[in-house]
């Protein structure tokens, strides 16, 4: 179930959980607040449209606090004249969070914890997977150990090389051999790096232990505070996304199929890739490659939240191939 409200003049899709920033309301963080200006209000196939509003609707929200947004910059001037203003501004938000939708009797919120599997299913879903993984591990032993007495056994038969040693060798093997030199251990953990491209705004991408990309950010900000919010949005909605949605492609001239969540498809190259939606069906982050099969793009998932997890900060990348050049400053006869 979703709604349309209307609140500060103007419109936003919510469902149950979704934050979203809206105008300054006089209202304190930790109080509950209801909308009552609801437009619309869709449940599965079913859909009311308000004249304006939908009678008997409502929209239950939690005020997580409040933020100033971006600064936004205005120069106005008058050539030839020599007037110029440049003012900045900052509007003040308010941070909601949507609890419930309720509409004819009905509670988005109460029907979403109806849907969840209980506590006794999901250990025993999760049982039957642990035996499954237990009997192909003992399955991969068996052939190992199958194979191994017939490559010993080849290794027997096959001579072994004479060997022929020069006067460096006999003169190296007097020379003590130095000490093992012990490996630094390597960092636990991992964290997102944000960086600033060539067109001036700040992004974000992800990379696996083993320093391959796995994901990046699908649009950029103006801002480098706008990103590092966006990343605990991007760690909640990976948290939230249990499964995953297959998205046929769209036919010529109909919108394509979006869903909440992770979401695979086959792009144009017949590559297999993923991306990740919030709640309010915006992008936030898509795959760094494409995959030959459906089955790898699934295994990706894995590695993605596992690698969300991990990533407990964020740092901001030196140098990088995406980072924008820096303008040289132009020099003057005053300067000389």
């Amino acid at each position: 179930m979703y709604a349309v409200i209307e609140t500060g003049g103007k419109q936003y899709r919510v469902e149950v959980g979704t934050e979203l920033e809206v105008e300054l309301l006089d209202v304190e963080p930790g109080q509950s607040i209801t909308l009552d200006r609801v437009l619309l209000v869709a449940d599965g196939g079913e859909a009311s449209v308000g004249q304006p509003v939908v009678d008997g609707a409502a929209v239950e929200a939690e005020v997580v606090g409040a933020i100033r947004g971006d600064k936004v910059i205005a120069f106005k001037y008058r050539p030839k004249a020599r007037r110029r203003v440049k003012r900045g501004h900052r509007q003040d938000l308010t941070v909601l969070r949507i609890a419930d939708i309720r509409f004819g009797g009905k509670s988005a919120a109460g029907d979403g914890k109806a849907a969840k599997p209980s506590k006794a299913d999901e250990k025993q879903r999760l049982a039957e997977a642990a035996a499954r993984q237990a009997a192909e591990d003992a399955a991969l032993a068996a052939r190992l150990k199958v194979a191994a007495p017939a490559t010993e056994e080849k290794a027997e038969k096959t001579p072994a090389p004479k060997k022929t040693r020069t006067k460096a060798a006999r003169a190296a093997e007097d020379v003590p051999a130095a000490p093992p030199v012990e490996p630094e251990p390597a960092e636990s953990e991992q964290a997102f790096e944000i960086f600033e491209d060539r067109a001036g705004e700040w992004r974000w991408r992800l990379r696996a232990t083993n320093g391959e990309l796995v994901a990046h950010s699908e649009q950029g900000f103006s801002s480098k505070s706008g990103v590092v919010r966006t990343l605990d949005v991007v760690r909640r909605n990976v948290a939230e996304a249990e499964g995953h949605t297959e998205i046929a492609p769209a036919a010529e001239g109909e919108e394509p199929e979006t869903a909440k969540g992770f979401e695979i498809y086959e792009d144009n190259a017949g590559k297999w890739r993923w991306r990740l939606r919030a709640g309010n069906g915006e992008l936030i982050a898509i795959s760094e490659q494409g995959f030959a099969s459906k089955a790898g793009v699934v295994r990706t998932l894995d590695v993605v939240r596992r690698n969300v997890a991990a990533a407990t900060g964020h740092e901001e990348a030196e140098s990088t191939p995406e980072a924008a050049p820096k303008k040289r400053a132009s020099r003057t006869k005053k300067d000389d």
